[in-house]
């Protein structure tokens, strides 16, 4: 059976009716819509059937709050569809997921023979970071300690320059030497 305008609007009151049982008719003359919508659009952890309940849930949505004025019921399901599916991209690609996004389960590592990966591990510094800071300090030349200040915003470099009478290479060489005993210390 083909779907006519006035069938389509038959099954769209019915449903509103009450009539859910329409709803999976209505879905079927729409197939290849949701099908072209499942090969444009790839949301991990999503499958075929996830994204057929989803149309039906949208397609019964759309049948709900359709009204005749305003335009034919494929192009306002299609839009509705299609905004469903960039809301459900937009949900998976948001910040706090990307982690997840990237990662691999152990599972899926070793259907695919990847090793294990070992990587070097990092111990938190068992001596108080106020020891370390103290540390630091001791072992920092005024023109370093002036140079962190500059660097934390305290103090202005074209300040620094005038007070001390030094050349802008002379700041940079100093920079450069607080973050090497930075890292030496802090790290």
């Amino acid at each position: 059976m083909q779907l006519t305008e006035a069938y389509e609007q038959k099954l769209i009151k019915q449903i509103q009716a009450g009539n859910d049982d329409l709803l999976v008719e209505l879905c079927y003359f729409y197939r290849p819509l949701i099908n072209s919508i499942k090969q444009k659009y790839f949301v991990r952890c999503y499958d075929g059937q996830d994204w057929d309940q989803d149309a039906l849930i949208v397609c019964y949505q759309a049948a709900i709050s359709y009204e005749q004025s305003k335009g034919k019921f494929g192009s306002y399901f299609k839009t509705r569809l299609y905004n469903h599916a960039r809301s459900l991209l937009r949900h998976d690609m948001a910040y706090r997921r990307r982690a997840l996004a990237q990662a691999t389960s152990l599972e899926a590592a070793t259907e695919k023979g990847i090793e294990q990966l070992h990587q070097k591990t990092t111990q938190l510094a068992e001596i108080p970071v106020s020891e370390k800071f103290t540390e630091l300090f001791a072992q920092l030349s005024d023109l370093e300690i002036k140079t962190l200040l500059i660097v934390l915003g305290v103090w202005h470099q074209e300040e620094v320059l005038q007070k001390l009478q030094i050349e802008r290479v002379a700041l940079v060489r100093a920079r450069s030497r607080l973050m090497q005993k930075m890292r030496k210390t802090l790290l």
